[in-house]
């Protein structure tokens, strides 16, 4: 019985997935195009017949990685009934499940890695820039649902992403300086503060959401044209 050949783009989508798991193992400074080859048992020129360099299979890999994670979070956050929760929601699947969150430790290895690699640093900007767009559009949407008193929309995302990533930092690189509780009431404190309302954790979401009348915010889709999962022109129309 012949056995179908796997097209360029599953074989390239296998490398990419095989990529984050070593890079989850190793970090990006230790993986080697040849650990990625062993570990699916193919040459290394069929590696380098998808990337040109290890730095541009690097740079894909964590694309790959990232925007599945941001893809599964835009159809998590999109089932809260309101902006308030839906930003609340966003927030808590932005802070690190433990100090040994896979997620997060990809994260932080990339932003190093972009120091030394241009694509690297391309993608995380572009990335960083997305999930910053996705915070701000829901911001938006509160504001016009008249949930949210916010001046700056842009400048709040920011100021409360950057709060996120910092303290993701000190979490995950050292033991015993916060706790992911402590971590997540300083965020939706700030949240709360930027955005005149308060930002409910998400044991508090189900009472609050039962009693708090609001208009319905726009629909979260994730826009090919953008290629970001937030509340778009594309997105509304």
């Amino acid at each position: 019985m012949a056995v179908k050949k796997q097209s360029g783009e599953a074989r390239r989508l296998d490398i990419l997935e095989m990529t984050c798991e070593v890079v989850i193992e190793r970090g990006f400074a230790a993986t080697r195009v040849a650990d990625v080859a062993d570990r699916l048992n193919v040459s290394r020129s069929l590696i380098h017949y998808h990337f040109d360099s290890k730095e541009a299979l690097l740079a894909a890999a964590f694309e790959h990685y990232a925007r599945k994670d941001l893809a599964e979070m835009v159809a998590d956050i999109e089932s809260a009934p309101t902006n308030t929760l839906r930003v609340g929601r966003l927030l808590e699947n932005y802070v690190p499940e433990g100090s040994d969150d896979v997620e997060w430790k990809l994260w932080i290895d990339a932003w190093g890695e972009a120091l030394r690699n241009p694509l690297m640093k391309s993608i995380s900007q572009q990335l960083d820039e997305q999930s910053n767009a996705l915070l701000e559009d829901l911001i938006r949407s509160g504001i016009e649902s008249g949930e949210f008193t916010c001046p700056d929309p842009a400048g709040a995302a920011l100021r409360i992403t950057a709060l996120i990533d910092g303290l993701a930092v000190q979490y995950a690189a050292h033991e015993g300086l916060l706790t992911r509780l402590g971590l997540l009431e300083s965020v939706l404190r700030t949240a709360s503060g930027e955005l005149g309302v308060t930002i409910p954790p998400s044991d508090e979401a189900a009472q609050t959401s039962s009693r708090t009348p609001v208009s319905s915010p726009s629909p979260i889709r994730w826009c090919p044209s953008c290629g970001s999962g937030h509340i778009c022109a594309h997105a509304r129309s």
